[in-house]
């Protein structure tokens, strides 16, 4: 008998649209004369950092190819350990603590399959390889709680949290927030934590987008909280321009945990690459070379956000919510797009509205299963503020009513 596994994973959803978009923009641009505008995709287009390309050009040419060590080399684990020390996240940390994986997206499939079957609280909307992905693959119950949009903000609904906490084995936090942009303030991560520890829940926090805040927003790390309940996960793939090197890590105050997820990364992976282990590690040491470079990209995307702000508030009105985190808006049309033709699915009939505007973006039922038929996520990541506005006129003029 085969393992069901295999049927209930498939590709995401925003990947089947990228896909989609890679036949439909040729013609479009073709018919329009125009470039395509594509907002579909989390991925800066800024190439990688030389600090990250340089290191790992050395680490090749000093004999780094051999098999890695999984979960990570030391000299990696005390880079990461460095880094949250200057944040001032590192208090009780050890290396035992800390685990290197192929992106954290492997991170948040190994906690998950640690707790294989059981029951996930979560927010939606949700990045879409949660549920696509990684809980159907450890066969997780996800349990969710939607995030209410109220006056121009997303507000936790404390009480629906507090209902569905017992029993459950994890909640998972995304801050800041794929799709939406909102980063959680202190108090209610405070609130939810405490929430987690009355009703022994662990906490696996996502923090894959801890640098790109906007207006003054600051990020809090669940690290900042005692205990050995929290799972905190980080990528290179944002911060570093870095999604194709596929590395990432954990950290876990229980080290018998994170020796558990060791031995399961060896199994299935073998570990990350020591080459590239080696190039993050320098990246890590190197903070003024990797910051020096990154804040003009985060300043030019504070732009970007600004601009969709500035058109499309006119026509959405006070209730559009504006990102303070990540580099997504996740925009509720409904009012603002036309009913769906009969025979035709509502989210559908909006990817269409704007494919035929010459825009990709990725529709609301991508992340989550209570609905967003109406919303979509619009990445301003991986394009240039002239050709944004020109793709932000098309949709005023031709997909909003």
């Amino acid at each position: 008998m085969q393992n069901p596994v295999f049927d209930r994973i498939g590709l995401s959803l925003i990947v089947e649209i990228s896909e989609r978009i890679r036949e439909v923009a040729p013609r479009w641009q073709d018919q329009h004369g125009e470039p395509f505008a594509y907002l579909q995709r989390g991925e800066l287009a800024n190439d990688t950092p030389p600090v990250v390309t340089r290191a790992m050009a050395a680490a090749v040419a000093a004999g780094l190819t051999r098999y890695p060590k999984a979960g990570g080399e030391m000299w990696f684990r005390e880079a990461v350990l460095a880094r949250l020390a200057a944040r001032g996240l590192a208090g009780g940390l050890g290396p035992q603590h800390v685990m290197c994986t192929c992106g954290a997206q492997e991170g948040l499939e190994l906690i998950f399959n640690l707790f294989a079957g059981q029951r996930v609280v979560l927010f939606e909307p949700v990045w879409a390889c949660v549920p696509d992905n990684i809980a159907a693959y450890s066969n997780c119950k996800l349990d969710p709680v939607a995030l209410v949009e109220r006056e121009g903000r997303l507000d936790i609904d404390f009480a629906q949290v507090e209902a569905k906490l017992p029993g459950a084995a994890l909640l998972y936090l995304n801050s800041p927030h794929n799709p939406t942009g909102k980063v959680f303030n202190r108090e209610e991560l405070t609130r939810l934590n405490e929430l987690c520890v009355k009703h022994g829940v662990r906490i696996v926090s996502d923090e894959a987008y801890e640098d790109f805040l906007y207006g003054g927003a600051q990020h809090v790390s669940m690290l900042e909280f005692p205990g050995d309940h929290i799972f905190a996960v980080f990528t290179c793939s944002k911060t570093f321009a870095a999604t194709g090197f596929r590395i990432g890590y954990f950290v876990c105050r229980d080290a018998a945990l994170v020796t558990k997820l060791t031995i399961g990364e060896y199994a299935q992976t073998g570990g990350v690459a020591t080459f590239i282990q080696k190039a993050m590690a320098v990246a890590m040491e190197s903070p003024d070379e990797l910051y020096g470079w990154l804040r003009p990209v985060v300043a030019a995307f504070e732009r970007r956000r600004d601009l969709i702000a500035t058109r499309l508030r006119p026509v959405l009105g006070d209730q559009m919510c504006v990102p303070s985190g990540s580099f997504y808006y996740f925009l509720n049309l409904n009012g603002h797009v036309p009913a769906a033709p009969a025979g035709l699915e509502q989210s559908e009939f909006v990817l269409r509205r704007f494919l035929d505007a010459g825009v990709a973006i990725i529709p609301g039922p991508a992340f989550g299963v209570s609905g967003y038929r109406n919303h979509v996520r619009l990445s301003f990541s991986g394009i240039e503020e002239a050709a944004l506005g020109r793709a932000l006129e098309r949709i005023t003029e031709k997909v909003l009513v």
